[in-house]
């Protein structure tokens, strides 16, 4: 009876803190994963990493697929967070990228980073802190927010960001996104309400659009010789119409 007691107030404490949380600049809430059941290590082991491309695959394509796997198969809200390089590397090889992009979750009020996409390199969930130093070897990163019209302008621009801006000396920059959000681009439109040229659009994604899921899909499943016999494409075509309008 006694132990009984001690698993029924370990429960209560753990679950005490699950809450959903609501993204800063959007009207977007991230499921707390704790309240349904689930931690960051568990759903981590399980993503899929054998259907989904990891390393050669390009990253706002791979994170699609994955947000989209953690709402169908489970039943969450997640989030993307955005990293925008400036002149300093990346930490992968010697690789230069502008941006990188991964799935986050909320457990506990806490976010965590899931990016399975570099086996043996990053293989379990990371804090925002941890993920930044991890791939631009810096914590000095900036968090953008929707008033840093300077910033979200320049990722249209598809190169890496400036170290000195009107907000300081910064390494590298960052923002967390709802899942739906897929390229830079579109994180940039669904900020500005403006296009590449200037021009007012309006850009709406209260769910994955169909389309961009189904390009992200045919990218991130199939190499380039599958691609010209045509790959993925009957089984992301199928798992594109699935998503659930």
């Amino acid at each position: 009876m006694k132990i009984l007691f001690s698993m029924a107030l370990a429960f209560l404490a753990f679950g005490a803190n699950a809450q959903d949380m609501k993204l800063k600049d959007y009207d977007w809430t991230l499921t707390d994963i704790a309240r349904k059941g689930y931690n960051k290590d568990d759903l981590f082991e399980n993503m899929d990493t054998k259907f989904v491309r990891p390393k050669s695959s390009i990253c706002s394509n791979r994170a699609h697929m994955w947000a989209q796997d953690f709402k169908a198969r489970n039943g969450l809200d997640t989030g993307k967070i955005f990293l925008f390089y400036t002149k300093k590397k990346s930490s992968v090889g010697s690789k230069t990228w502008w941006y990188h992009v991964a799935p986050i979750v909320n457990e506990n009020q806490k976010l965590w980073v899931m990016d399975p996409g570099f086996p043996g390199f990053v293989d379990e969930a990371l804090s925002i802190t941890d993920w930044a130093k991890t791939f631009t070897d810096s914590t000095n990163c900036k968090e953008i927010r929707a008033t840093d019209t300077d910033l979200i302008e320049r990722m249209f621009i598809t190169q890496v960001f400036p170290q000195y801006t009107s907000h300081g000396y910064h390494e590298c920059y960052y923002m967390v996104a709802p899942h739906t959000i897929w390229t830079p681009e579109s994180l940039a439109m669904s900020l500005s309400g403006k296009n590449d040229k200037g021009e007012p659009v309006h850009f709406s994604r209260p769910r994955i659009d169909k389309d961009e899921y189904y390009q992200a899909c045919v990218e991130a499943t199939t190499s380039k010789i599958g691609f010209a016999f045509g790959g993925k494409k009957d089984k992301c075509k199928s798992l594109a119409n699935r998503l659930d309008w």
